[in-house]
């Protein structure tokens, strides 16, 4: 979803910046680029490994609550150009899509508030899997949703745990720029500079 639905992503930099300084641990930009579409407790759980401190369970569910907080205050639905007009084409010709995120169902709804409720058959949420991004588990729970064969699936992804979540799935994986440069996306099968690149690609060869 951020990334490729909806701009989210400098909300989230900000909203785990500002929890993380809390407990003097810093990030990067491109950190959390990074661990995009990961969880909140599995990004977290490498956020402490790479500053070599240690936290109680306690401390670490607070900073994601935390994060939360901030990110839900300051959080404001931007759609990436061209996403819409690509989902309710792919809509009209009678594709089966589904959303895979690591981002929790409430954000999820308030993103597809507009104009996008009808759009998805299948939503996985990061709290609906025991293992998020890069795991395969959200890829391969969408595919079962869907009751799709994975040689019949596409995967739009935007960030390296994805990629690698798409691919352990067995699934074709299309990349694009949005957040990170291709050096960053060379594991996905194909890389597009944006979504307009997609589109044409996958409407012009269906």
């Amino acid at each position: 979803m951020d990334g490729v639905i909806v701009d989210g992503m400098p909300y989230h930099i900000k909203s785990w910046k500002d929890a993380l300084s809390t407990i003097d641990i810093y990030a990067s930009d491109l950190d959390i680029y990074l661990m995009e579409g990961m969880t909140g407790r599995e990004t977290m759980e490498v956020f402490v490994k790479k500053s070599e401190i240690s936290i109680s369970d306690e401390t670490a569910d607070k900073i994601i609550k935390l994060k939360r907080k901030i990110f839900n205050d300051i959080f404001t639905v931007k759609l990436i150009k061209g996403i819409k007009d690509l989902l309710l084409e792919l809509k009209d010709r009678q594709y089966n899509l589904a959303l895979v995120t690591g981002t929790r169902l409430e954000v999820v709804k308030k993103v597809l508030q507009v104009g996008l409720e009808n759009i998805f058959e299948v939503i996985v949420a990061g709290e609906m899997v025991n293992k998020g991004k890069p795991d395969p588990e959200p890829y391969l729970k969408a595919v079962d949703g869907l009751n799709a064969t994975k040689e019949d699936c596409i995967v739009i992804e935007n960030a390296p745990a994805g990629i690698t979540s798409a691919k352990s799935a067995g699934l074709t994986c299309f990349a694009v720029q949005t957040s990170l440069s291709e050096e960053y996306l060379q594991d996905a099968d194909k890389v597009f500079k944006d979504i307009d690149g997609i589109s044409k690609y996958l409407l012009n060869s269906s």
